[in-house]
């Protein structure tokens, strides 16, 4: 919940290589099964990697799960830090090293947080953190008391310089921040007279002083939206969804204040990302029937290309930073087949294949369909259905739907090993963009949020039954799976349908709704706005309508279930899963098999290493294969 799906596991397969075109290559290894990949580098070009961060240095005790997190290079100066979680939790710190010598600096940074950020001032840094959490509350309590510093390296914490503190206390509301070129740029709140409104700025920082010089006011809705996408001196490339369903392209001077001009106009299709494509040129990327289309303007907003993509593939790295770069290579990622880079030449914008793809299995026999089903109201949702292109609709086939539908997040082709063995198997894999996701813009994500959340859990319902009488499947051969707010999704149909599956798997999920905001993050704004709080009466007897544990009743015959969570996710609480596995077996009839595999020492992303991401994975295929009948040959 709160920041998006939940983590895929699926680059520890291999050793992850970062594919950065920078002075020093990063790499993570392996040393042993049951801890996290540890950092290694060296500097591009050179024969032999160092390490640089050994895993086991860092662990509390010998049950502690550390992992790399997040890294920040500083190529000029030569300095990287190292975001390290403990147990997958939402609570980070912060390592420094020097990459000349290998050597860790004295002090690091504490109390970070996974939506905090970090920003190199040559050798010092600008960064967020929050108020220290209570002993023993620290998976249970919101994170509260935001503040901006700056740091200097050899200094301990203690000694940064405090420049900005969230005006907000209660850790509902949230600043944000960024570089981008050489300016700072904020996202905050900000009042006028009386009246809060959304702001973006420049921040104007030196020694001695720091304050935020506001260039766009605009309303504070949870509707309206407004990005920064990328800088042209001082005008800024905006992404926006103000009084344009579908997304738009505005122009601002970071000068003047509410000096915005359109660049590109709103279109009949949706409008995903906005990208810099080298000097004077940006890419927009829409999403058009299971479709991306990319158009390239010049910045008078001159179209300069057209380049249609192919159904059920999705469009990636799109862009070019630097204004000197004659070539880019981007690529197109699928749910059955790993992505197929090319490069393009910003020159004439024409594109060839740079890769050729080698897998164990002939890509060319399957295939993902773009289908469109009507929910209980009459609506038409898209879905993706991936599956070997001789399928026969025979009704019996193994199906596994997959659901998310929160936070206008659009689950979109990827692709997955263990998931592509599922469909060489036989399986069908069906994703329907629901409403509550992104799929068709900021309407569509409103349509299933707050008061309208059984609007999502209908149309998830009403994909499992196009996939029944479409003769994919039948509810003896079908299974539904979510994660984080998917899990909450997949509990409600769970409860509510429990006729029409005969498995599921709950991954993370939220099933206690009426308790859901008692605990860390669930009161936080994004979660506010996605499900409402129980004190207000409205939204109570609204959660209480779909809260999955809530309408578990006697003696039914619920599908099998596998529910899966860490014992220290502290972004949904392990307790909604225990909860959930404890009243069904007091509640539900006795012909039915629930299990519960929890992580320990694990959080919200799932498994940390490749012994728990192994057995993590086994568990759930075993459970598949074995509860819709699957043959391995």
């Amino acid at each position: 919940m709160y920041s998006g799906v939940r983590t895929e596991k699926s680059e520890l397969y291999n050793e992850r290589a970062d594919s950065l075109k920078t002075k020093y290559e990063f790499k993570y290894k392996s040393s042993n099964s049951n801890r996290a990949s540890d950092l290694v580098y060296r500097v591009r070009g050179m024969k032999n990697y160092k390490r640089l961060v050994y895993i086991k240095d860092y662990r509390l005790d010998i049950e502690d799960n550390v992992i790399i997190s997040n890294t920040y290079l500083n190529e000029d100066h030569d300095l990287i830090a190292v975001e390290l979680s403990h147990n997958g939790s939402d609570w980070r710190e912060v390592y420094f090293y020097d990459l000349i010598t290998g050597k860790q600096f004295e002090n690091n940074l504490r109390n970070i947080r996974v939506t905090s950020n970090l920003i190199w001032d040559g050798k010092d840094v600008f960064y967020d953190a929050y108020d220290a959490p209570k002993n023993g509350r620290e998976l249970l309590d919101k994170a509260t008391g935001q503040k901006f510093y700056h740091h200097k390296l050899e200094d301990i914490q203690g000694d940064d310089k405090l420049l900005y503190s969230n005006p907000d206390e209660t850790g509902t509301n949230r600043f944000s921040y960024f570089k981008l070129n050489d300016k700072l740029f904020f996202k905050h709140f900000y009042t006028v007279k009386g009246k809060i409104y959304k702001a973006l700025s420049v921040a104007n920082v030196n020694s001695e002083s720091f304050y935020l010089s506001n260039f766009l006011l605009y309303p504070n809705s949870e509707n309206i939206h407004v990005d920064i996408e990328e800088t042209f001196g001082d005008r800024v490339i905006l992404i926006t969804n103000w009084e344009a369903p579908n997304r738009r392209v505005l122009r601002a001077d970071i000068t003047k204040l509410n000096d915005v001009s359109e660049l590109i106009p709103e279109y009949d299709i949706l409008l995903q990302d906005v990208n810099k494509l080298g000097k004077e040129k940006i890419a927009c990327i829409y999403s058009d029937k299971g479709k991306n289309v990319a158009l390239i303007f010049d910045l008078d907003g001159e179209l300069l290309r057209k380049i249609d993509f192919p159904e059920g593939k999705k469009l990636n790295y799109f862009s070019e930073s630097e204004d000197n770069a004659i070539n880019t290579d981007f690529c197109v990622s699928s749910f059955y087949h790993p992505d197929i880079w090319y490069q393009m030449s910003l020159l004439d914008l024409t594109f060839k294949p740079i890769q050729t793809l080698s897998v164990p299995y002939k890509v060319e026999t399957l295939e993902t369909r773009y289908v469109n089903y009507k929910s209980k109201d009459g609506t038409e949702i898209p879905m993706y259905i991936t599956c070997l292109k001789d399928t026969k609709l025979d009704g019996n086939n193994p199906t596994l739907l997959y659901g998310y539908g929160g936070y206008g997040i659009t689950v979109t082709p990827r692709f997955n090993e263990s998931q592509t063995l599922w469909l060489l198997h036989g399986g069908i894999m069906a994703v329907p963009n629901i409403r509550g996701g992104g799929a068709k813009g900021n309407a569509w994500s409103q349509a299933g949020r707050r008061l309208n959340k059984q609007t999502a859990i209908d149309d998830f319902i009403a994909a499992a039954e196009y996939l029944t009488n479409q003769k994919y499947t039948n509810k003896e051969k079908l299974a539904i799976n979510g994660a984080s707010h998917g899990g909450m999704l997949v509990g409600a149909a769970f409860t509510r349908e429990a006729e029409l599956f005969k498995a599921a798997i709950i991954e993370a999920g939220a099933l206690d709704m009426l308790r859901f905001s008692k605990y860390t993050v669930g009161s936080v704004k994004t979660n506010v706005n996605e499900f409402g709080v129980p004190q207000n009466e409205e939204d109570f007897y609204n959660l209480k309508s779909y809260s999955p544990l809530h309408h578990i009743n006697e003696d039914v015959k619920y599908p099998n279930l596998l529910l899966i969570t860490g014992t220290d996710d502290d972004r949904v609480p392990p307790f909604h899963s225990y909860k959930f596995l404890a009243t069904l077996q007091e509640k539900g009839s006795d012909a039915s098999m629930y299990h519960l595999f929890f992580l320990n020492g694990n959080g919200h992303g799932g498994a940390l290493n490749n012994e728990d991401y192994t057995n993590e994975l086994m568990t759930k295929y075993i459970f598949l294969f074995s509860q819709l009948e699957v043959t391995i040959d």
